[in-house]
């Protein structure tokens, strides 16, 4: 019951902040003992079903954190009935972690500052992982400026209108003003250089 009631608690905030899937079924969510791969959880789907979200780690310590991430990926995936563009969809899941959002910040902070990150036109599009994890926290940072820019209902309808076009530079010339990738990374790169402080960021007119 207590992992049940979390689990509504978790999906009622996504609701709120994203808005309601049009479809929702469903799933099994298991916790298990940690395998030592550095795999902290993962969400499976079996088409057009989410078929089980597995978390590596203890209730107490999931919640917040894993829990959150994974079902995440559950929910937008029923949202926008995709299983969308890896470097969004683990940038949403990851902003999902309040437990661990500064924590986040302060990564992404030093691995921006030693240049480990990658040009954001490198990591959209790639729908595989990098030995770096930059599609978690690169994602997660250009997630996160996003949502400061315009809310998150925003970029929720701007996902949707990403996965019906699959126009990443007229979605976000409708709905952020940048013509292409390359001017969402030259304003992001200024709100990472300015402390990441989402009241800072000028709001979509």
């Amino acid at each position: 019951v207590e992992i049940a009631d979390a689990c509504d608690e978790i999906l009622d905030r996504l609701e709120e902040r994203y808005g309601t899937p049009k479809v929702w079924n469903p799933f099994p969510v298991y916790f298990e003992r940690y395998r030592g791969d550095g795999i902290a959880g993962y969400t499976s789907y079996v088409a057009p079903n989410v078929a089980k979200v597995v978390c590596f780690e203890p209730f107490e310590k999931a919640k917040g954190g894993t829990l959150d991430h994974e079902l995440t990926h559950a929910f937008f995936f029923y949202f926008l009935n995709s299983n969308f563009d890896l470097f969004l969809n683990e940038g949403l899941a990851q902003n999902s972690e309040y437990r661990r959002r500064e924590s986040l910040r302060q990564t992404v902070y030093r691995r921006y500052n030693n240049g480990e990150f990658w040009d954001i036109s490198q990591l959209y599009g790639r729908n595989r992982y990098d030995s770096g994890l930059r599609l978690y926290h690169e994602g997660f940072s250009v997630v996160d400026f996003l949502i400061a820019r315009g809310g998150s209902r925003w970029l929720a309808a701007f996902m949707e209108e990403l996965v019906k076009t699959d126009d990443v530079d007229a979605t976000l010339r409708r709905f952020y003003g940048y013509q292409t990738l390359g001017e969402l990374q030259d304003a992001w790169k200024v709100y990472v250089e300015g402390g990441q402080d989402r009241q800072s960021v000028k709001a979509i007119q």
